[in-house]
């Protein structure tokens, strides 16, 4: 429970369900350490400055992506069928009827 689990999921799963939940939670709670500690340095750091920065300038830049090509479809679409467990053979074979049609 101090990881924030659900106490009455334990008996219903694996132990290497429980495993990666609690490697999920170690992760989470060590990225909300991380933000703390930015914070507090930067809460420091500008105390001190002579001239605050731009607020802009403090935020994560964002790439503006347009919408995917036909190329990056049809990547993804194959990075899935993999990750989803699917045949490389298989893979191959079809990207090889594509090529010839």
């Amino acid at each position: 429970m101090a990881h924030g689990l659900d106490p009455d999921s334990f008996w219903r799963i694996t132990p290497r369900e429980m495993v990666a939940r609690l490697e999920g939670a170690r992760r989470r709670l060590s990225a909300e350490q991380d933000g703390r500690a930015w914070l507090a340095w930067h809460v420091a750091a500008l105390s001190r400055a002579q001239k605050l920065p731009d607020l802009g300038s403090m935020f994560a830049q964002q790439e503006k992506q347009g919408p995917q090509t036909a190329a990056e479809q049809e990547i993804s679409l194959d990075q899935l069928f993999l990750a989803w467990g699917g045949d490389p053979a298989q893979l191959a074979q079809v990207r090889e009827t594509r090529g010839q049609s």
